[in-house]
């Protein structure tokens, strides 16, 4: 489903727009990113602090371990910068995980189970797309609050990392 090429493309991409996403939030009144808005999260800390949760329960499924979350919406970072340092890990922790890889490793078939408690099998690299998916999905959400605020959200598709960022973020971000 995924080769090791691209498994670790994808964990830099997703690391690099972790890390842009992040610096730009710092720049934004403090209060915006606690203001209720229309979604089903209604924060953009909520957003993020969802968006980290996932990385994290994803993680523990690669690991092959108990994440300990009860629910997808939990914020066990209500300040923007615990939360940041924490994503900043989980993200280097994807970007390692992906240079360990093997192409055999990426199809291996893991199970696991969801926070909802339901039982499921999918392999190492189709998790891998799943949370690189999730986080672009929810900066998504992120950019339309940018907009009610307003203000300009970064860039960060794919496209705009491969053709414009700087790759000596790929080792120092």
């Amino acid at each position: 489903m995924i080769n090791l090429a691209t498994t670790q493309l994808l964990t830099r991409y997703k690391r690099w727009a972790d890390r842009l996403f992040f610096d730009s939030l710092a720049t934004l009144a403090p209060e915006e990113l606690e203001r209720q808005r229309s979604g089903p999260m209604k924060t953009m800390i909520a957003t993020l602090n969802h968006m980290y949760v996932v990385d994290c329960i994803w993680q523990a499924h690669l690991e092959g371990r108990e994440h300990g979350f009860t629910s997808r919406q939990a914020m066990p970072y209500p300040q923007l910068d615990a939360l940041r340092a924490a994503q900043r890990e989980v993200s280097e922790w994807f970007v390692e995980w992906g240079a360990e890889q093997t192409e055999a490793s990426l199809e291996r078939s893991i199970d696991f189970t969801y926070v909802s408690g339901k039982r499921a099998s999918m392999s190492a690299g189709a998790m891998l797309l799943h949370v690189v998916n999730h986080g672009t999905y929810h900066r998504g959400w992120l950019v339309q609050m940018y907009f009610d605020i307003p203000a300009m959200p970064p860039m960060t598709d794919l496209s705009i990392y491969l053709t414009d960022a700087d790759t000596a973020c790929d080792v120092n971000c």
